[in-house]
Order: C-alpha cells, then sequence, then structure tokens
C-alpha cells in the first residue's frame, strides 16, 4: 500500500546530527538542511493565530488505563486510533488517562511558587549533571535549540527544572534530585506526580507496541517497547516561560524569539501537561505551498503526546517524529508553564544493559537504520544542546 505523500516535516533520531549514521547515508545532512529550510521558513508565515488549529485527535485512553471495564473492542479502536494520529502528524490529545486533577493542581501551584521566588533562593537548586541530563533547576537562556541544530537564533527564552525517580522509587542508580524547602509540598507533589507519568507511560508504550504490531504485521509482546527501552527512565522537566513583551517582525511575521525554537524530541514519547497556548508544530500547507506553524489546541484535563525520535525510528519511519516549537509571543501577557515528561531521558549511572533502537520492520522490509545507542545518542544530544547555550551566552 503507497502511503499518501508526508504533509508534515519529520526529523527521525538518525537524522538529527547522527554524524555515525552520516557514514551510512550521506543523505542525513540533507534532511537536517532541509528541516532547518522548513523551519525558516514557517517562522516567515502568518501568525498562528490567523491560521486554523493544527489537526490534533482527542483519544480517550481509559479502556487501556481500566481494562477490565473495556472490551477488546474498545482497545482496538484506540490502537487505530493511535496508529492513525502517529502515522499523519504524530500528535494527539489524551483523555481517560487516570491521573488525578487535583494532583496536576498542585504540582502547577507548586511549581510556580518556585519559579516566582526569588534567583538567589532558585540558585540554591542549581542543576547538576547526570551523564548529560540535567537534574534541577537551570537558569534562564542557558539552553539553545537553535545553536544545537546549526540555525542562527537566540537561546531558549525559559527557565527548568528537572527531576528523575525518586530514591524510593529506584532512583538510587539514577543520580539524586534536588528539592527548595522553601516551597510547601513541592517535594511530595513532584514524587507523587512522577509516579502516575510512569504509570502512563507504561500504558502509552503498550498502545504503541500494538499500534506498532498492526502497521507491520508483526507479533509484537504488548510489553515489547517497555523492554526496549530499559532500565532508562523518564525525565520529568517542568518549563517555565516569564511573560513578556510580543516580538513581531514588521510584516506581521512571528520573530525567531521563540520559548523554543523548532526541534524534535529524542526519546520514544513526551507526556506533556500545559494549560495554555504557545505549543505549535510545523505543517506543510498544500493551500499556501509552504510550511506554516499551526498551534496544538489545548484541551482541559487532557496531556498531549508526541511521537518522539526513537519511536520513529523504531517502526522504521512509520510513524511521525514532527518538529514542534514553543511560540511565548502570541500569548506573552502571561507566564506560561509547561510539565513535559521524556521517556528514557535519564540514564543509570553504571552501565550494564545498553538499551538499543532496532527498526521494526514488515516481511520483506529493509531497515532504514543500523541500531542506535540510546547511551550515545541522548548523551550527544545533551551535550551539544547545553554548549551551544553556553557558547551563546546563555
Amino acid at each position: 500500500q503507497t502511503r499518501p505523500k508526508q504533509a508534515f516535516i519529520t526529523m527521525a533520531s538518525s537524522k538529527y546530527m547522527d554524524t555515525e549514521h552520516e557514514r551510512l547515508d550521506g543523505g542525513h545532512r540533507d534532511m537536517w538542511h532541509k528541516v532547518n529550510a522548513a523551519v525558516v521558513e514557517a517562522n516567515a508565515s502568518p501568525l498562528s493565530t490567523n491560521l486554523p488549529l493544527a489537526p490534533v485527535p482527542e483519544i480517550d485512553i481509559s479502556c487501556f488505563v481500566a481494562p477490565e471495564q473495556a472490551s477488546d473492542a474498545d482497545r482496538e479502536l484506540v490502537v487505530q486510533q493511535v496508529l492513525s494520529a502517529s502515522q499523519s502528524l504524530g500528535f494527539m490529545n489524551i483523555i481517560g488517562h487516570g491521573v488525578p486533577h487535583s494532583l496536576v493542581d498542585s504540582v502547577l501551584c507548586a511549581l510556580r511558587s518556585f519559579f516566582e521566588s526569588s534567583v538567589e533562593l532558585k540558585q540554591q537548586c542549581i542543576a547538576k549533571s547526570m551523564h548529560g541530563t540535567f537534574r534541577g533547576y537551570t537558569p534562564f537562556r542557558f539552553e539553545n535549540h537553535n545553536a544545537a541544530l546549526g540555525r542562527p537564533g537566540p537561546s531558549d527564552r525559559r527557565e527548568l527544572y528537572s527531576f528523575g525517580p525518586a530514591q524510593h522509587q529506584g532512583g538510587s542508580a539514577f543520580g539524586e534530585n534536588t528539592y527548595p524547602e522553601f516551597v510547601d509540598g513541592f517535594q511530595h507533589f513532584i514524587e507523587e506526580y512522577y509516579a502516575e507519568c510512569e504509570r502512563l507511560e507504561k500504558v502509552l508504550l503498550e498502545i504503541f507496541t500494538l499500534a506498532l504490531a498492526k502497521s507491520t504485521g508483526q507479533s509484537l509482546d504488548p510489553q515489547y517497547l517497555q523492554h526496549q527501552i530499559r532500565p532508562n527512565r523518564g525525565l520529568l522537566a517542568a518549563c517555565w516561560y516569564p511573560a513578556c513583551e510580543p516580538s513581531i517582525l514588521e510584516d506581521g511575521a512571528s520573530s525567531l524569539e521563540d520559548g523554543v525554537s523548532g526541534h524534535t524530541d529524542w526519546g520514544p514519547l513526551t507526556i506533556l501537561l500545559t494549560t495554555s497556548p504557545g505549543l505549535e508544530v510545523c505543517i506543510w500547507s498544500q493551500q499556501e505551498q509552504k510550511h506554516q506553524w499551526r498551534s496544538v489546541p489545548v484541551v482541559p484535563g487532557a496531556f498531549t503526546i508526541n511521537v518522539a525520535d526513537q519511536l520513529a525510528r523504531w517502526s522504521n519511519d512509520r510513524f511521525v517524529s514532527c518538529v514542534h516549537r514553543v511560540n511565548t509571543n502570541n500569548f506573552c501577557q502571561s507566564s506560561r508553564i509547561s510539565i513535559p515528561y521524556f521517556s528514557t531521558q535519564i540514564l543509570p549511572l553504571s552501565a550494564k544493559d545498553e538499551p538499543t533502537v532496532g527498526c521494526v520492520c514488515a516481511n520483506g522490509e529493509e531497515p532504514k537504520y543500523k541500531p542506535l545507542s540510546i547511551r550515545d545518542y541522548l548523551q550527544r544530544n545533551f551535550s551539544q544542546l547545553q554548549q551551544a547555550g553556553r557558547n551563546a551566552g546563555a
């Protein structure tokens, strides 16, 4: 079956500054430049507020969260919905996830209290590097996605506070979190929320495994992807975008002053909590014949899930890791907070098992990529991102 022409700019992990794979496939650099050209073109397009929302489906996954209350037909429908979303835009809003609303409210309140504290207090929680992954507080403009991808442009307009598993969650092998003593209940709420994200990650990896099996015709254990990412754990990264003045070019297009410029995520998937607009995806407009930024709709009570580079690679590019950004220009009058949970991006301090990403192919299909070491890939990308920010004066 011939797939329709891809309408979205994508970049699987082998096309993301992967010099090892470049020696195997000289087309890598060409794709990197095409992605950057699409981002530049989309930056010069009309504001996303003047364009339709991105076609992001809303999917109820409650039949996997509480399987004893669901039928096989319910589960099959969700797998098909996730498969369709993964093969088109790679983004979806999920409901029926089971994460308590009261916990979400408490986490957001605790994080807002931290980020609104003085610089001196926040510096007490300054981040420490754990094999390239930072744990703790990262100051304003420390990272630069533009420079990391070889583009001109400013550093990321945000602060970060990153966490891995707590000690009582089996986190001793992965380093330590830091917590502010000046925010009541902070540690408790973060650790409870992290546990919920890990539970949801497991559910989503099962759904994506079933979607991958359906798309390739292969028989896969429902826990296939969960087993593949072990022993790595997820990185929880609270992002704070302070209020700012809008930065608009003379022709009405959005400027390069994004919260975070165009990029793809590095893991299998990302679980995003946000309550305000700002997330945008890069879409090819058939009508305008050029790339545009389109806003991802905010659904109250939902999480936004996106396919990331490793899952795109596992699927042999059946699934789409779509370029996206955070635009703080359109809604800059007040601060913005979002909390992405990046699957697999916390590495054990001592390497025993070394998980790799290998393509799952249909019968008779050739893999597009060689197996990729998740550790090497993440360490290299984190190093490039943080070094780019320092070089840019972040």
